[in-house]
């Protein structure tokens, strides 16, 4: 189990740094408890368009079809399902299984999302072709974009990827990379905000639909994880509690008007650490900290979606993976209640292939909470598609 467990897991964001942090929250972490409470507002809520997010590499792994797979989830009436291209894929075998997911999507009318770049939907975060490094492989926790070869090789991807797939009358939207901003990944790499700009402007020049662009980061966790993922590392001023140079701002600082500020969350991530174990939880405060992003974007005139919300395990090891400790189906219930009234109306539900693959196995809680979800949820509006 080893292999899966390496393919499925993302703590690649927990660095060596950690260790250090967790000395130095002794002695700045009474700081967060002096900072005022935002205030919740009490409003009636309209249902929210419920999503979620697809991987043939990830459903292969946990040994399902991914044909069979895609068709049972577009039964359950997702809103939008995301869907990735990965470049060391289509390097390699060609587009043909995108081909055949998009295909079928606008056969059956489901909205989809598009991710496209070099940093894909999942573990191991990066998927370049060994052959499109030009020099010397970056260094790890550096910008893996400073390789002009490299940036030349993804660019004509994300543009042969756009220009393949813009027709597609199912598309609702285009992702450009996958939390770019964060330090994600075995090398703990990120991508310079200059180039996914250009990216996003090459993206909208090949579209003539003109659909939203959205850019994602891993939202708020707690002290610890938040400067791991920080492409920068110890972030001294978001430590004291004051806005420092954070994936959510970057993210904003490259969309337009109209375009879509994807928050990832996560409550509950486990991982190894001097040789044990370990399972850290979401601070208390992670809906206060994601809803003052939602208020800055909109402020801007964007969109807010949760592109993440965390419906599968995140476990230190592969032995709790089908009894897992970092999440359960009242856990997934739990965090979906609080988004949707953190006023969230678009929010993708992560997870898929392991709720199918759970249900393949006799356990169908998982996906039951799920469909309970889209239940509850079903009078959502359909999102809009370009024609």
């Amino acid at each position: 189990m080893p292999t899966l467990l390496t393919t499925l897991r993302r703590s690649g964001r927990l660095p060596s740094i950690v260790v250090g942090l967790l000395v130095l929250a002794g002695l700045v972490g009474p700081l967060h408890l002096l900072m005022p409470a935002r205030a919740k507002a009490h409003a009636v809520l309209p249902p929210v368009a419920v999503g979620t997010s697809f991987s043939p590499l990830r459903a292969a792994n946990l040994g399902l079809d991914y044909q069979s797979a895609f068709k049972q989830l577009e039964t359950m009436h997702f809103r939008v399902i995301r869907l990735s291209a990965y470049w060391n894929e289509v390097d390699a075998f060609g587009y043909g299984d995108l081909d055949w997911l998009t295909a079928e999507a606008e056969r059956s009318g489901q909205p989809i999302v598009l991710s496209v770049g070099m940093k894909g939907v999942g573990w191991p975060e990066f998927y370049i072709p060994p052959a499109a490094f030009t020099g010397p492989t970056p260094a790890a926790g550096h910008d893996v974009t400073q390789d002009p070869g490299l940036r030349d090789a993804a660019m004509l991807f994300v543009e042969n990827t756009v220009a393949r797939y813009r027709h597609n009358r199912a598309l609702y939207a285009w992702q450009i990379e996958n939390e770019p901003f964060n330090r994600a990944g075995p090398s703990h790499w990120w991508i310079s905000p200059s180039f996914v700009s250009d990216e996003i402007e090459a993206t909208r020049s090949l579209d003539d639909r003109h659909r939203p662009v959205i850019v994602n980061a891993f939202g708020h966790f707690n002290l610890f994880f938040d400067q791991a993922s920080n492409r920068d590392g110890l972030d001294l001023r978001s430590l004291l509690g004051f806005e420092g140079d954070s994936a959510e701002k970057e993210s904003l600082s490259v969309l337009n008007q109209g375009d879509i500020l994807g928050l990832d969350v996560y409550t509950g991530i486990g991982y190894q650490l001097m040789g044990g174990n370990h399972l850290s939880r979401a601070g208390s405060d992670w809906p206060e900290q994601i809803a003052h992003w939602r208020t800055v974007a909109r402020a801007q005139g964007k969109q807010v979606w949760i592109t993440e919300a965390q419906a599968e395990p995140w476990e230190a090891s592969m032995t709790t993976y089908a009894n897992p400790k970092s999440v359960s189906p009242a856990a997934i219930r739990t965090m979906f209640g609080a988004l949707k009234d953190g006023g969230y109306n678009t929010i993708l539900l992560w997870g898929s292939e392991y709720w199918l693959w759970r249900s393949a196995s006799g356990d169908t809680q998982w996906i039951d909470t799920v469909q309970s979800i889209l239940h509850s949820e079903a009078r959502a509006p359909s999102l809009t598609l370009v024609t």
